[in-house]
């Protein structure tokens, strides 16, 4: 059943990319990849229920604000799909720790799946912060670092 939401939760982007077209601009092999990748990533911690649903939603609200950003913005972004690919170090971080943690611990369905997808987006959100103030300029999708630390 796992493995199933996984699939359905990873085609809701894809329905959405051949729908409205694709706002960052990567090509659809991009939004297949990434779950792909994902999910042969889990492979060695035989994930348990609901560990696979937690990394699907947690990759899939990483799309939200690029979307977001391009498909209401005056002027889309052309190169906006850099800074999730930049990114994507730390999903493939976040997917490792959650699944050593939940590959170790018992834990219930419903946390399994919550604490997969806060580890996997934090450890992204952490790589986009990164990212975002060292290598590139990601516009309004992320506070700067400099204004976090004079408040």
């Amino acid at each position: 059943m796992d493995r199933i939401l996984f699939i359905v939760i990873s085609l809701i982007v894809i329905a959405t990319i051949l729908v409205v077209g694709d706002p960052m601009y990567m090509g659809l092999w991009y939004y297949i990849a990434i779950p792909a990748v994902t999910y042969l990533i889990t492979l060695p911690f035989q994930p348990k229920p609901y560990f696979l649903t937690g990394l699907a939603l947690a990759t899939q609200v990483t799309y939200v604000p690029y979307f977001y950003h391009n498909l209401f913005s005056v002027r889309p972004d052309g190169l906006i799909g850099l800074g999730h690919l930049f990114s994507l170090p730390g999903l493939i971080a976040g997917v490792l720790v959650s699944g050593f943690i939940f590959n170790k611990i018992a834990a219930r369905s419903l946390y399994r799946m919550a604490g997969a997808f806060i580890i996997t987006l934090l450890c992204f959100l952490l790589n986009q912060l990164i990212v975002c103030n060292t290598k590139m300029y990601c516009g309004g999708l992320i506070w700067p670092l400099s204004l976090m630390s004079k408040s």
